[in-house]
């Protein structure tokens, strides 16, 4: 009786021993290469002049043909539902809970 739970205590020691140097932290050099890396990088967006007019022309490429189901009930794809998206407008506004907002 005794004997067991000497060894429950260290076996539950050493358990809780490992998990923590498990979490530890970890001292890898790729760390430190990632943080000179993204400094190479721009913080900012350049700004370019805004053109007014002309056609926005975009093209899906997918190696299964397009099935042409514009309901969100029955559509089974992704290329359906992302070629529907830009006419698939609601006709009330909801909230998080599906309630008609005013």
């Amino acid at each position: 009786m005794k004997k067991s739970r000497i060894f429950g205590s260290v076996g539950l020691i050493s358990a809780a021993a490992l998990t923590l140097v498990a979490c530890g932290k970890d001292n890898n050099k790729s760390n430190s290469n990632d943080a000179k890396t993204a400094n190479k990088f721009s913080q900012t967006v350049p700004k370019k002049a805004v053109k007014q007019g002309g056609t926005v022309k975009i093209a899906i490429e997918t190696d299964s043909p397009f099935t042409g189901i514009f309901s969100d009930e029955i559509s089974m794809t992704q290329i359906d539902a992302n070629v529907a998206r830009p006419a698939d407008e609601s006709l009330f506004d909801t909230d998080d809970n599906y309630r008609i907002n005013d």
